[in-house]
């Protein structure tokens, strides 16, 4: 009985495809999605810290970088202004993650966004759209299922960044210049750590344009740990399905931060 058992197991991984081994290998445990910055080039911009971090604290995790403009009516970014950019981050962001938690359905994702990347992020996540941005649908954008493999979302120089939001971090009482409105709450705010100062221009009311590049090397270690915390530590694969080719790319260019690094900051004009 136990040889004929055996051999039908033996059997049954002979007969299975290796297009069946390959997609059981290409839904990692985590996945990491990060979002750059106004102007920042393609690739991660200043999200790359907490993204490589959370690589190096995890052995096998993946990660992407959202592809859209960036851009704040700048030359360098292509001249959308920063109500198309916003509108084409939200609908990329919401696609990308949308997709991969379809394909890898037991893959636990985390959301890195860097100030315009964080505010696509945040109106994917937690609803109430953009309206100064145009964008009117107040609802998460992000499907049920996205939401529930969502494990953390870091947001960093936020401009829809509102005092007295319970997942806030750092010294600004007041908002960003597209802050959201009193009163608002976001229904996945338990995934969420936003950090913003009050000399930030862009998330709050300051006048001190460099504190906005300074939220990797200030909070973030602190950001890491909480993604750490929200993530289970099961290793190996996450899932059976196969996701886009984009979606398995790690890190590309430099050293460091276990998948390496890329677009490092650039100055932004102001984001208007």
């Amino acid at each position: 009985m136990l040889l004929t058992s055996a051999i039908l197991l033996l059997l049954d991984h002979a007969l299975a495809s290796p297009v069946d081994v390959l997609e059981k290998r290409q839904c990692p445990s985590i996945h990491i999605f990060g979002a750059r910055e106004t102007t920042a080039p393609p690739g991660y911009g200043s999200s790359d810290t907490v993204v490589n971090g959370v690589i190096a604290a995890h052995p096998g995790a993946t990660s992407e970088a959202i592809n859209y403009p960036a851009c704040g009516g700048q030359a360098s970014c292509g001249g959308d202004s920063y109500s198309q950019s916003v509108a084409a981050g939200v609908a990329a962001a919401v696609s990308a993650v949308n997709s991969y938690a379809s394909q890898c359905p037991s893959t636990q994702l985390v959301l890195v966004g860097y100030s315009q990347g964080s505010e696509i992020f945040d109106v994917a996540l937690c609803g109430g759209g953009d309206p100064n941005q145009g964008l009117a649908n107040s609802g998460v954008e992000f499907s049920a299922a996205a939401v529930a493999n969502i494990k953390a979302a870091i947001f960093m120089g936020d401009p829809l960044y509102h005092t007295g939001l319970p997942y806030n971090v750092g010294t600004c009482a007041a908002g960003g210049f597209d802050a959201r409105p009193a009163g608002f709450t976001c229904p996945n705010a338990a995934k969420i750590k936003s950090y913003c100062d009050s000399t930030d221009p862009y998330c709050c009311n300051g006048s001190n344009a460099a504190t906005h590049q300074g939220y990797g090397a200030e909070y973030g270690s602190q950001a890491i740990a909480f993604v750490n915390s929200k993530l289970s530590a099961t290793s190996g694969g996450g899932g059976t399905g196969t996701p886009t080719t984009s979606s398995t790319s790690t890190p590309t260019g430099g050293s460091g931060g276990g998948g390496g690094t890329v677009a490092k900051y650039v100055n932004p004009a102001p984001l208007v």
